[in-house]
């Protein structure tokens, strides 16, 4: 590169906790060698460190919205994130999440960004759309099929959502796969951290780590364990977001409020999931869980929701990614894939890894294998690559 760094801006609309925002925290750390990295937030929420030299844009939204006046404010949006790049001669403009996905479309067809504009998908499109209404569906589908016309490059984080981009959007802008990296450095280091918390030796802990959003379907992992309430066992739930009241509220509801430890939002929550027995994700849609890759990284066995898109690449990745786990649990090659929603199958795939001694210790000691094959060091590169090639 002759010495000269290409300049990128990284858009996203906060680093508030979660998969996204801890991958693009990542890239901040680990791209800034070779990049002049520049970062714009939509709403200035924080929770994961930036680089000194990463130089940022805060566009100062809200993070709360009608969705009508955010829609209304984009065109706006994009001019300020055009002038951005105009003014710091920056030629590569790479957006995660729908919204500064539209906003760059809206860069490039309103004000004519003359740079190339990279779109990061980071949900299964057709599943998250299926729970809103009719009309919001047809709007979703139009906006990203827009955005996505306009971008020089898609970046989707698994397999079965680049076909659901390419097969039900009809995106015809080149899409490839890079899977999430994460940071296996800083697990190895951290898992040895004392918790708050102190765990009992005579219980088995099953854990989630996760916003609390309705797509994580944390209710239903309350249910299940509900079901399991009489067995030596106790549930960690790492995370926060806006459903906390209640969640705990239903812990209480279901008589298991003492067996359910709500331990907050955790930077480093690896201190926890090393030292309980079961990771369970319990999502109904997801693009490719970190928080699956991170807990294989900390020896864990896990089970996780059969869910679009990633658990069924990740924890079954010789099986059919159009097959899905229907009426009960399936043992895959380095985890048990449940049905979505499905609170009895849930429960039954607990019970057994509680049970099942030899099938947990397999499932552990192929884990920290299978998670080495996400460490940043190897996926930032195929990063470097995409930004670069173009």
């Amino acid at each position: 590169m002759n010495g000269i760094r290409p300049k990128l801006l990284i858009f996203i609309n906060t680093l508030q906790s979660g998969g996204a925002e801890r991958v693009v925290s990542l890239l901040l750390e680990h791209l800034r060698g070779d990049f002049e990295i520049h970062l714009a937030l939509y709403t200035n929420i924080v929770d994961y460190a930036i680089p000194a030299d990463v130089k940022m844009l805060d566009l100062k939204q809200p993070l709360k919205q009608n969705k009508l006046l955010r829609f209304l404010k984009m065109p706006y949006q994009s001019y300020k994130i055009y002038s951005y790049c105009k003014k710091n001669g920056i030629k590569i403009s790479v957006a995660f999440l729908y919204r500064p996905c539209y906003v760059n479309a809206l860069m490039k067809s309103l004000w004519g960004y003359k740079g190339k504009v990279i779109m990061c998908e980071r949900t299964h499109q057709t599943t998250m759309q299926q729970s809103h209404s009719a009309i919001y569906r047809m709007f979703s589908k139009f906006m990203v099929m827009f955005s996505y016309k306009r971008a020089d490059l898609v970046l989707a984080n698994s397999y079965a959502m680049q076909t659901d981009l390419v097969e039900n959007f009809k995106i015809k802008t080149p899409v490839k796969v890079i899977y999430n990296p994460i940071d296996l450095g800083f697990i190895r280091t951290h898992t040895d951290e004392e918790p708050a918390y102190t765990f009992d030796r005579n219980s088995f802990y099953f854990i989630n780590v996760g916003g609390f959003r309705k797509e994580k379907n944390h209710l239903l992992l309350l249910q299940a364990f509900f079901i399991l309430k009489n067995l030596p066992c106790k549930l960690l739930v790492v995370g926060g977001g806006i459903m906390e009241e209640e969640l705990k509220q239903k812990a209480a509801d279901f008589g298991i409020k003492d067996k359910v430890i709500f331990c907050g939002w955790e930077n480093n929550p690896f201190k926890y999931v090393s030292r309980a027995d079961c990771f369970v994700l319990s999502s109904d849609v997801e693009g490719f869980p970190n928080v699956l890759i991170e807990a294989l990284a900390c020896g864990k066995a896990v089970i996780s929701t059969d869910c679009s898109s990633g658990p069924r690449e990740l924890l079954a990745p010789a099986t059919d990614l159009h097959y899905k786990a229907i009426n009960s649990y399936e043992i895959g090659e380095y985890g048990i894939l449940t049905p979505v929603n499905d609170v009895t199958a849930l429960a039954g795939a607990m019970k057994k890894m509680y049970e099942d001694t030899a099938l947990r210790k397999r499932f552990e000691e192929k884990a920290k294998s299978r998670a080495e094959q996400f460490d940043v060091n190897e996926i930032k590169e195929y990063f470097h690559a995409a930004f670069t090639a173009l």
